[in-house]
This record gives structure tokens, sequence and C-alpha cells, in this order.
């Protein structure tokens, strides 16, 4: 049978479920066999369409197309797996060295901007057995950068779409926050959009949240956690423990040659030069006292493929402004095209930080130990390890 030509927009289906939301980190099995649990399967085909943007987007030849014959006589299915193609899509969908998914980027005043936290992806199969060669379309479906437990590798003890779990049963979780930090927010998956209206970025729903004045905590070294959970979504941490940063230098040095070496003279001339001076700065971030419920977060955090630090100043909103803004308006004076554009900060703005970093990082811990109330009574507590990964000497060439 030939190879399908497209996957045309009435094969789409409604993303109406949780067994349609997948997670790319995690092996996604595709085990096919025939309608009838018998050996006559022969071997079978999976075409597979991975994108981004709208769910009813034109799309043409499959993204990748598997192949496999079965192993034994005996067997009556074949299986595959399909997160690795779907995983390096989700990652770099234009396949540019400049593209990383999924995108984060904190704002002083605004939500956060957020991209590429998903992918739609759907397979048609081709069964040969020995009655022939049938052809299906499966579901569309929806896929990050999350991942499972081992105990959710079967229907039965899967929390679905819920998050926490490592733990191994479904807990809620206690959280702190910053009264300084704005725009608190929580991500879920929205599951009621139609085919037509559907979008990669509409498919998760932004909620923001307003702290309860109970779990406020405020800190000398403020800092703010972000970093992708179990779910392949955006999560935020708010550490209140002792914040302490180093830095591990890497240097060579290289002996300086000389026109005239009788003229040198050494009392004020180096003979040796430092060269390729690598700096990597690291942190270490203590959370501050937990509760029990916390834990999990603690573990999701060490466990996350992509993190960042948002380092503040400290320095706060003092006064309210009125922003003047010209978009898409060029002002020419004297041939020079001038943009004018500055943010308007009400005054519930007023008191929330304003001079931030945020900086990409990789959690350095080797381990992880559950704490709990019983064991550690009230010192339940972390000290995370953050490594940069950039030089912190300037050196993108």
């Amino acid at each position: 049978m030939a190879a399908p030509l497209e996957l045309p927009t009435g094969d789409r289906t409604l993303i109406d479920s949780e067994a349609q939301i997948t997670f790319c980190t995690s092996p996604i099995h595709i085990r096919l066999q025939n309608s009838i649990a018998d050996s006559s399967i022969e071997d079978a085909t999976i075409y597979l369409w991975v994108w981004n943007g709208d769910q009813n987007a034109t799309l043409g030849k499959p993204s990748q197309t598997y192949f496999k014959k079965k192993v034994s006589a005996s067997d009556n299915y074949i299986n595959f797996q399909v997160q690795d193609q779907i995983r390096a899509f989700l990652e770099n969908p234009t396949n540019s060295p400049n593209v990383n998914q999924p995108a984060f980027a904190y704002n002083e005043l605004t939500p956060p901007a957020i991209t590429g936290q998903g992918v739609f992806w759907q397979i048609v199969t081709d069964i040969t057995s020995t009655a022939g060669t049938v052809r299906n379309n499966y579901e569309t479906n929806f896929a990050t950068l999350g991942y499972r437990w081992n105990y959710e590798q079967n229907t039965i003890g899967s929390n679905g779409i819920a998050p926490g779990g490592s733990l191994g049963f479904i807990k809620p979780a206690d959280r702190y926050y910053n009264p300084n930090i704005h725009d608190y927010f929580t991500q879920t998956f929205k599951l009621t959009n139609t085919v037509a209206l559907a979008t990669t970025a509409n498919m998760i729903n932004y909620i923001s949240v307003n702290p309860p004045a109970a779990w406020l905590r405020s800190t000398r070294d403020a800092t703010l956690i972000v970093f992708i959970n179990k779910l392949g979504l955006w999560e935020l941490f708010t550490p209140h423990g002792k914040f302490t940063a180093s830095g591990k230098i890497d240097s060579n040095m290289a002996n300086k040659s000389y026109r005239d070496p009788a003229n040198v003279d050494n009392t004020y001339t180096h003979s040796k030069l430092r060269i390729q001076l690598d700096v990597l700065q690291s942190y270490i971030i203590n959370t501050g006292s937990l509760n029990e419920s916390m834990v999990q977060i603690v573990e999701e955090l060490i466990y996350s493929p992509k993190v960042y630090l948002i380092k503040f100043d400290g320095d706060v909103q003092e006064t309210s402004t009125v922003g003047i803004t010209i978009d898409s308006t060029f002002i020419t004076i004297d041939d020079t095209n001038i943009t004018i554009d500055s943010q308007t900060i009400t005054t519930e703005s007023l008191g929330l930080f304003k001079t931030h970093q945020q900086i990409p990082v990789n959690i350095t811990d080797s381990d992880f130990q559950r704490k709990t109330r019983v064991n550690d009574k009230n010192a339940i507590d972390y000290n995370i390890k953050f490594e940069e990964t950039t030089n912190k000497i300037l050196d993108i060439r």
C-alpha cells in the first residue's frame, strides 16, 4: 500500500481525553496487532506526523516512517516507540541552532513570555497479515517534555495529567511565595478545544495565582526557580533560605615571546600570560524550612530537563507611571528613526521587584533524600546546587 501523501484535516480528532496527552521524555509505545488475537500479523508500518501551530494546519508527507516485521512467528503484535522523533521536533522544530524550546522569558511587570511547550502528533498505520494490508487512522495527540513515573506504565495507578506523584501517591503540595514577586502562575492542559481552534499554544492554560497571605515568605537574597515539571509544564518554586555563589576557575598559562629579549625588564614585564580563562559560576540555594508536602516539588525540580534561576537585585517599583508607546510608527528626525516605548506602572505594581536576571542553569545534585516529619522533625530543607550553562567571561564566538 502506498504511503499517504498528506494527513487530511478531516482525520484530525478532538483532544479531549487525558490519554491523548503524552510525555516524550518517557517512552511512547505504539502496540499494533490484528483485530483478532491470532499470530497472522506479518509486518507493520507507522506514518508519523509531528507539527506545531494550528491543529488543522495543512500537512503533507509524514515526518517519519517506521517499518517492522514481527520478531517471533508466534507473535500477534508489533511494538514501536516514537518518542525520539517527537522530542527532537519539539525541542527544535525548525532544525536551527538558535531554537531552544520550550522557551521562557521572565518580564519585569507583565506575565512571562512562554512558547514551544508542546506539539501535536498523529499516526496512520498499515498492518499486513495473511489476509492482506489494513490501514488505520489514529486520534490526534499532544506531547510535551514531561515524563511518567515508573508506576504509571499501565492505566491502573496512573495519575494521568495530575502534577506531583513522586511519593507514589497523589498528594497536594503547599508552596511558599515572595510578596515582592509578581505574576505567580500555574499551568494545566486544556481539553475543551475544537479541532478548528486548537493550537499548540492554547492547549495549555495559564492560570494566575493570588498568593495566600499565610504562605508569604520574604528573604534577603530573593530568587525564583522556574523549571519544567513532570507534565512538561512550567512550575515556580520560591526558596527563602541562604544563598551562596562561587566560581570554578580554569585557565592556561602561556610563555610570552620577545623580539629583543636582551632588553626585557622582568621587574615590570609579565613573562607569562593567562589565557583561555573559564569561570564556571555556581550557586547553592537553601530552600528554607519546608513542610512535608513540598518535598515532591523539590524532587521534580532536581529531575527537571530545563531550569532557569531568576535573581532579583532587590530594588522595587516605587512610583506609578503612564507609559508612552508608539507602535508601528516611526518618528523621523534628521533621517534617524526613533521608536518610543515605556511601561505603565500601576499602583498594584508598587513594591514589586524591578531589576532581575534570568540565568539558564543545570542542577548538579547527584542524589536526593526524601525527608519526612517523622525522620527529620522540623529540619526539612534542601541545599540545591545550580551551575550556569555558560562561561562567566563572555566567550561566545
